[in-house]
């Protein structure tokens, strides 16, 4: 049985997440914290991590797996620094993913349909994400208005069918993702072959390969569009 912690601090929220991976590839949830905390991570991050190990029964996880952005500047540093520094600490393997893409892959596991996710990104933009049948669609850095020429021709059905996610509602459109926060268990789920070889071959997933997922080149905000 190996033992697999999540977590993500790259926006406005935090979640901390820890499964099982048994020998069948059945993942399973251990223990788990959800919760809304901008601007907190600093101080909130270590110890929810803390107090998931704890409810785990853990002193330490095979394997660390971290959200990497798209998200906010701070958030993304402390996120990846996190998962870095652990992962050399415990001498373990490490690996990331897409943050839109962890969203997009619970939203559409729950809600069965092609989805879209928004993250309020200032610069009167938003970081957007889709997911349908035949996989994800993003990150990309954009206005609302400019999301349709960025559409692939082959996505375009699924886009306009979409159901729709945001952190901004206001901003864009769509069901809160603050009344429902995301799991990584949909994209863990998805991508068990990765976590096994990781885990069997962690000289292939050493730490200094998490990178932030700066999808924008200028993190500078535009104050009067802040």
């Amino acid at each position: 049985m190996k033992k697999i912690l999540f977590f993500d601090a790259t926006n406005q929220w935090i979640l901390v997440e820890s499964f099982t991976l048994d020998s069948n590839g059945d993942l399973t949830p251990v223990s788990s914290y959800s919760g809304i905390h901008p601007r907190e991570s600093s101080k909130l991050l270590i110890q929810e991590l803390r107090n998931v190990l704890k409810n785990s029964n853990w002193q330490s996880p095979d394997l660390i797996v971290s959200a990497l952005g798209p998200g906010s500047f701070t958030g993304l540093r402390i996120a990846v620094a996190t998962a870095r520094n652990l992962a050399q600490l415990w001498k373990i393997p490490a690996i990331g993913f897409d943050s839109l893409n962890v969203y997009t892959s619970f939203y559409h596991e729950e809600a069965g349909d092609p989805v879209i996710v928004g993250i309020e990104a200032k610069q009167k933009k938003i970081y957007f994400g889709m997911e349908d049948t035949r996989g994800f669609f993003g990150s990309i850095d954009v206005k609302p208005d400019d999301i349709l020429d960025k559409i692939p021709e082959d996505r375009l059905q699924a886009f306009l069918t979409s159901q729709k996610y945001s952190d901004h509602p206001e901003f864009f459109a769509g069901n809160p993702i603050l009344e429902n926060l995301p799991s990584a268990s949909a994209i863990l789920n998805r991508n068990l072959e990765l976590l096994q070889e990781a885990i069997a071959f962690p000289d292939r997933f050493p730490y200094w390969k998490l990178v932030p997922n700066y999808v924008r080149g200028t993190y500078v905000d535009d104050k009067s569009t802040a």
